[in-house]
């Protein structure tokens, strides 16, 4: 794909910021409220991606796929969200660049979107607090479907006008739903890359970045000319 974008779509945790410590804080004090043992940092963060609710299942079970029990599951998402509310932007940092990238692209002519599978309260109150410059944010919510589904990224370039939109992730969720959407995906591993090694997962045409100043370099001297 070579067209230039009118819209770059950037998922939020993992790629703009790293929000995990305040995940596993509010993860813990939820585990605590139902005399359950805690998790550390780490394996919180390899649990994060496909939305609250895997999240709250893989937390409660400590397995990937398995699940926890309708009512087990509903009451820790309701004392996680409570706790969460109140921590979100605690220690939550965006990545070395964000800013910068994200200020720079609507003076290239582009225009931003978040795309996340974090619930939308959520993601706009730590977008606000970090002062993340973008048109529009779009996550969970109870009508609209989780990455790997594309509809996220279709309802995302149609809100910002319709045209040519690229997806900027750290997951295969967020590879997949691009590409379902027809949209080319850029990869980055940051913060670790919290395992996910999304450069083994891409082709040729889906590049990788370990920083986002890097991405901020590839698309203003070979892209956004």
């Amino acid at each position: 794909m070579t067209h230039r974008p009118d819209h770059m779509l950037f998922d939020l945790d993992g790629t703009l910021i790293d929000s995990v410590p305040d995940i596993a804080c509010a993860v813990n004090a939820m585990l605590v409220e139902f005399d359950r043992p805690t998790h550390d940092v780490e394996t919180v963060r390899g649990w994060v991606g496909r939305g609250l609710s895997v999240l709250i299942h893989r937390v409660l079970t400590g397995g990937d796929d398995a699940a926890a029990s309708a009512d087990e599951h509903a009451n820790a998402v309701s004392a996680f969200r409570r706790h969460y509310a109140s921590c979100c932007t605690s220690e939550t940092l965006p990545f070395d660049g964000a800013v910068e990238l994200l200020n720079w692209l609507p003076t290239a002519g582009v225009r931003v979107a978040v795309v996340t599978n974090k619930p939308t309260a959520f993601a706009r109150q730590i977008i606000e607090t970090l002062a993340l410059n973008t048109d529009l944010v779009i996550g969970a919510e109870p009508h609209r479907p989780l990455k790997p589904d594309p509809s996220a990224v279709f309802e995302a370039v149609d809100a910002l006008g319709g045209g040519v939109g690229w997806m900027v992730g750290d997951t295969t969720y967020d590879r997949d739903a691009a590409r379902a959407a027809g949209a080319r995906f850029i990869g980055v591993e940051l913060e670790g890359d919290q395992g996910r090694n999304i450069s083994q997962h891409t082709s040729e045409d889906e590049p990788v970045f370990a920083s986002l100043q890097s991405l901020h370099r590839w698309l203003a001297d070979e892209v956004l000319l």
